[in-house]
């Protein structure tokens, strides 16, 4: 590559970088435990973890008389495109022509039409806990992803020369960013009954609901409008927006999950609607949109920015912020799961995940997993999880350190293995009575 091919690619490798940051969500799963078993944790949580999962586990008759947990933190990175064998191969090689060709290849995908897609999301947990049938807590997510075209993938890999080597011009059309963060605040509460005609079978069911206000710090959005490189003449023309808030309370959101559960002995199975009901507001007037334009070719470059305010854009452009506002929307998703314990050392779980609307979400759209949890000593429990969302799979596994009531909880796992790769870390810190759960 030569170096002015060198300086184009750094220049729009420059434009790719200003995708947005991640802020502070609205809840994060509050323990590594479920991490561990894949997300397969619809009937396992109790106590503090249950408002995450399903409400009603506070009303179960094995929930703890309280539990605590003190911290946990959670992140997932993932592509679409690349194997993590594949990036690992990359790291400090030099890429042959007929590498970057696989590669490309892989990133347009069989139609050819494919865009790289990177996401992450970070969740933290700072305090929860729960008493009899109720449970609070605090905690915050944020969300990023990056979409970056086929055209911009064959630049960033060949240069303005391209994949044939002859030189063609390029598009970046499609290539945008968006990130988000909201913290909350809930509260819990779970209602054990019993059905009279099913007495004889000795079940037991719960109701519970979680009431959650959160704040938004952070909505960002940053978009190509039509950035072109010609060859020749050699001429890269940037035209690009971000929109994005510039106060840290930028909205509001009230929201409520509703759960149901049933345990018939060792068996407990439950659903749950997360953001059943949800209304989120948020403020135009903390708003601002940037546009960025720069020409450059051999005899010059010249670049320019704007900053406007929500007041001070033109009609059309305050609908479009409108309008991408108003979809921006916390995710609604059904839950369904079950739990079986076969005695004090083995646990099995299972449970489905269906998004049923809502934007801000970076994750898998369905879900089916399943885990266990062995116990051969009480003090380290050791887990593990299988997902899938029926185009990817995602294997996980996880640890436990019991010091009687302090719970230390690990997990690691990668996700989307067969469609690019992701990898997720969790750990939390709990205190429970006895020995706890």
């Amino acid at each position: 590559m030569s170096n002015t091919d060198f300086k184009v690619t750094t220049i729009v490798l420059a434009l790719l970088a200003c995708s947005p940051g991640v802020a502070g969500a609205q809840m994060a799963a509050p323990s590594a435990r479920s991490a561990g078993l894949a997300d397969s944790y619809v009937g396992r949580a109790r106590g503090y973890e249950s408002p995450f999962w399903n409400p009603a586990n506070l009303g179960l008759s094995d929930r703890p008389g309280w539990s605590i947990g003190l911290a946990g933190a959670n992140a997932y990175l993932d592509n679409n495109s690349l194997s993590y064998g594949q990036i690992e191969d990359l790291y400090g090689e030099y890429l042959d022509d007929a590498t970057k060709s696989e590669l490309l290849a892989e990133i347009r995908g069989v139609d050819g039409d494919g865009m790289l897609e990177l996401s992450a999301d970070l969740g933290a947990t700072g305090m929860a806990f729960s008493i009899w049938r109720f449970a609070f807590g605090v905690g915050a997510t944020g969300s990023t992803a990056l979409a970056v075209s086929p055209d911009a993938a064959e630049l960033i890999l060949f240069g303005n020369m391209g994949e044939d080597g002859t030189g063609r011009d390029f598009t970046l059309d499609g290539s945008h960013g968006d990130g988000w963060g909201l913290s909350s605040v809930y509260v819990s509460y779970a209602q054990p009954f019993t059905i009279p005609a099913l007495d004889y079978l000795d079940m037991k069911f719960s109701i519970g609901a979680t009431v959650k206000y959160g704040v938004a710090h952070g909505l960002y959005r940053a978009a190509d409008q039509g950035t072109a490189l010609t060859y020749d003449p050699l001429v890269l023309d940037v035209d690009a927006e971000v929109l994005n808030s510039t106060e840290f309370n930028a909205g509001s959101v009230w929201a409520a999950d509703l759960g149901a559960a049933m345990e018939w002995g060792s068996l407990v199975a439950g659903i749950s609607v997360i953001d059943a009901f949800s209304n989120i507001q948020w403020d135009e007037e903390a708003f601002e949109l940037k546009r960025y334009t720069a020409h450059a070719d051999f005899d010059s470059a010249t670049s320019t920015d704007t900053t406007l305010a929500f007041s001070e854009l033109t009609l059309a452009d305050q609908e479009r912020v409108s309008e991408y506002l108003q979809g921006a929307d916390v995710p609604k998703k059904l839950r369904l799961g079950a739990a079986w314990r076969m005695g004090s050392m083995l646990s099995l779980s299972a449970d489905y995940l269906e998004l049923l609307g809502g934007s801000l979400n970076a994750r898998w759209e369905r879900q089916l997993s399943a885990g266990a949890e062995l116990r051969l000593l009480s003090v380290v429990p050791l887990r593990a999880g299988l997902a899938t969302d029926f185009n990817s799979l995602a294997v996980t596994g996880g640890f436990g350190l019991y010091a009687g009531p302090v719970h230390l909880d690990f997990a690691a796992g990668r996700w989307g293995i067969g469609a690019g790769d992701g990898v997720a870390l969790a750990l939390s810190l709990s205190v429970w009575p006895g020995t706890g759960y």
